[in-house]
């Protein structure tokens, strides 16, 4: 987000936040979505609900891999979206309803997926230390924003990071509260549909950095990828609908690894959702992904461009190995990477802390 955009934003829930006087439980009451349930715990998850806090951009990643999948699973759940509920009111007020809400509901579990600090922190420091809920963020981006998020996770009970890195140097500096988790495949959302294949190799990404010159390299090899997202001729951004139907369409995804800061090679959601439509994901070789996959076996994996031209040729002219990896590579989702899974084991490391 830009800085002109971020400062628009707060000067917007400035204004808003002054010409509210309700009462803080009555926002409480009527701004949070809730879905009760007397027989299951209860979790506060507090994430943005909008694509990077814009809502003409649509629905969020983490709306759909974390509270989409939390209400799958049936938890007593409340919905605190941030990044609306600030461009509305503002930081204080902000901070007031999670606090208000967090008396009012009780919940067992505080689940909070960091963007930007827009949250006061005397809010968490007081509900991590005098409030029986369990508080747990879990971050993103953690290889290049361990220093800057510092003075958020440090005042959680639990910090998710899925960066090798940043758990161990965490573990190196005393914080015992920290947990190495993954992101995973939402398969309540993303998942194998009886279509045709239209694609023999996608891309679903925006245009970026290398991701242009590594399309065109396999272009010049003979390869033709179908490329979706916002900055590719003829396209823009993609829709939750229309990237489970382009994974499902394509007998191959290609997922470009390197992240936009820095060249890190990180494992990433779409490493697992691919495979849970059922397409064969081809992705950058590295020690990370062989943790998760069988390279040759459920997935592929690639080297460089070149590299990545050469096994698409080769697959894509036999098709039986290729549907052998497909349906591998569905299987192994489905019994190890899936959200619901990466959230059970959380809930289950917190409860036996």
């Amino acid at each position: 987000m830009s800085r002109v955009y971020s400062d628009f934003l707060k000067g917007c829930a400035r204004i808003a936040g002054a010409m509210d006087g309700r009462a803080v439980e009555v926002l409480v009451e009527e701004e949070l979505e809730t879905h009760l349930r007397e027989d299951r715990q209860t979790v506060l998850w507090v994430g943005a609900r909008y694509d990077y806090g814009n809502r003409d951009w649509g629905l969020s990643f983490e709306h759909y891999s974390f509270f989409h999948t939390l209400m799958h699973m049936g938890y007593s759940l409340i919905y605190f979206d941030y990044d609306r509920l600030f461009q509305r009111y503002g930081r204080r007020r902000l901070s007031e309803i999670l606090r208000g809400a967090v008396y009012y509901y009780e919940p067992t579990i505080l689940l909070y997926f960091h963007y930007l600090d827009w949250i006061d922190h005397d809010v968490f420091r007081e509900i991590s230390l005098d409030l029986p809920t369990k508080t747990v963020v879990w971050l993103a981006d953690d290889h290049w924003r361990y220093e800057e998020t510092r003075p958020v996770w440090k005042l959680f009970n639990t910090v998710v990071t899925t960066s090798i890195d940043g758990y161990e140097r965490r573990r190196s500096e005393g914080f015992t509260g920290v947990v190495l988790g993954q992101w995973g495949c939402n398969h309540f959302l993303y998942r194998r549909m009886n279509v045709e294949k239209q694609y023999d190799i996608s891309f679903i990404g925006r245009f970026y950095g290398e991701r242009g010159r590594f399309i065109e390299t396999l272009s010049r090899s003979g390869v033709s990828v179908a490329t979706f997202g916002q900055g590719w001729k003829g396209s823009d951004r993609v829709s939750q609908a229309e990237l489970v139907n382009i994974f499902n369409r394509s007998r191959i995804s290609l997922n470009i690894s390197a992240g936009l800061r820095g060249e890190t090679v990180q494992v990433k959601g779409r490493d697992f959702e691919a495979p849970g439509c059922g397409s064969v994901l081809l992705t950058r070789e590295s020690r990370a992904i062989g943790d998760f996959f069988i390279p040759g076996e459920e997935i592929l994996t690639y080297t460089d461009a070149e590299d990545a031209a050469k096994k698409v040729r080769y697959y894509l002219s036999h098709e039986e190995e290729l549907q052998k990896i497909a349906e591998n590579g569905y299987m192994r989702v489905l019994s190890h990477h899936t959200m619901e899974e990466r959230i059970n084991n959380i809930f289950d490391i917190i409860d036996n802390k």
